[in-house]
């Protein structure tokens, strides 16, 4: 038996960590209670109610969640919805807003400068603003015209060196949750949806999250395996393509902040005419790609990619329901089968938040994810403008 199977033995049990971070920290039952709660206020402000137009915006986490949610949220409400960093917000789309359109300014602690810009300079040029964050004491919930608030409480009963990992799971979770309610009651508001549609749309959702555990539980023999055959990669690379954009963002991400190992994320197509190359000679031995294929509109194209992978040398591990089709898959991370495309982010993000865990514990790393040398200055510190008209 090898090392690193020696060492496989004594894996935490992440899979089962995932309910328990459920129950300790994202307390579904509270965090809906509070989000529909907020949401019924933030649709009584006239000028959010009335948006033409929305504009998502986030950094980190939050900008991720943002991608995954914004095809959903164009679906149910027929608005017009965009997704972008908050500093492409802030600093250039701004500018050129007009009225109807509506600024949602994502942060998870409600502290994050670029958010709080976008807040100020929406605010500067009469645009109403919407917050989304885990505090209503923070600087974001008190500077926005209205605040949908997402509450997560503490992880208990799993270790500290790296039970932040699964605070982040839930704070991803309760976010996603907040922007789909946000959407359903918007596109209810709007009469876009109908009352029946909106409901079942409504008990979706709650049954993607109820769903978690079971689906972590089902994969975990693989992400312990994957961990094993690819330790010692320096690139993962992570590709979707429309609400599984902000899906393949968020994987990448774990890798670079927990390991760190390079986290690359890229547009599904994009992918296959540029990063393709990098399956080639060395490379092929250096990286894995997630490719992220839910059951809808870009499947097809998915699994063509997974196989042109395959041809070229590279290895695809595929998250996509059971069912798919896996020729040339290095690894499949079997998703659930009735799991709707646009509610899917919800949870194909679990295969990289079990794998990096995996790899992590292999390569003897014991505080994950990684600590912040600059006291958070360059995300909460820095300078903020807050008049429009200064930027060109």
């Amino acid at each position: 038996m090898s090392a690193h199977s020696d060492l496989a033995q004594s894996f935490p049990p992440h899979a089962e960590e995932i309910e328990t971070a459920m129950r300790t920290a994202l307390r579904y039952d509270v965090l809906c209670a509070e989000v529909d709660r907020t949401v019924a206020e933030a649709l009584t402000v006239p000028t959010i109610a009335n948006a033409r137009r929305l504009f998502l915006a986030g950094s980190g986490d939050s900008y991720f969640a943002a991608l995954s949610a914004a095809p959903a949220l164009s679906r149910w409400t027929g608005l017009p919805v965009m997704a972008t960093t908050a500093m492409d917000l802030a600093r250039y789309q701004i500018p050129l807003m007009q009225e109807g359109d509506v600024v949602v300014s994502i942060s998870n602690s409600g502290s994050s400068s670029r958010a709080r810009e976008c807040v100020a300079l929406a605010k500067s040029k009469g645009l109403p603003t919407l917050g989304v964050t885990g505090t209503l004491e923070g600087a974001l919930a008190k500077s926005a015209d209205a605040v949908i608030h997402r509450p997560v409480g503490d992880i208990a009963d799993i270790p500290e060196q790296y039970g932040r990992c699964f605070l982040n799971f839930a704070e991803y979770v309760a976010v996603l949750q907040a922007l789909y309610v946000f959407g359903i009651e918007l596109g209810r508001m709007r009469g876009h949806l109908r009352a029946d549609d909106a409901d079942r749309l409504g008990a979706d959702l709650a049954a993607s999250v109820a769903m978690l555990p079971d689906v972590a539980r089902g994969i975990d023999a693989t992400a312990r395996r994957v961990a094993e055959a690819v330790l010692g990669v320096d690139t993962v690379f992570s590709i979707g393509t429309g609400p599984s954009r902000g899906t393949a963002a968020y994987s990448a991400a774990k890798f670079h902040e927990q390991m760190p190992i390079n986290g690359v994320h890229q547009d599904l197509e994009e992918w296959a005419h540029l990063e393709y190359f990098l399956t080639y000679f060395s490379w092929r031995e250096r990286s894995v790609a997630f490719v992220i294929a839910p059951p809808g509109n870009s499947a097809d194209r998915a699994h063509e990619i997974v196989e042109g992978m395959a041809g070229a040398g590279g290895r695809a591990l595929l998250v996509a329901p059971a069912s798919a089709r896996t020729e040339g898959a290095f690894a499949h991370f079997e998703m659930p089968e009735a799991l709707d495309e646009f509610l899917s982010p919800m949870v194909y993000h679990l295969p990289a938040q079990l794998l990096v865990l995996y790899m992590a514990h292999l390569s003897g790393i014991r505080s994950i994810p990684l600590r912040r040398t600059d006291g958070f200055r360059l995300i909460a510190g820095s300078q903020i403008r807050d008049d429009a008209s200064t930027l060109a």
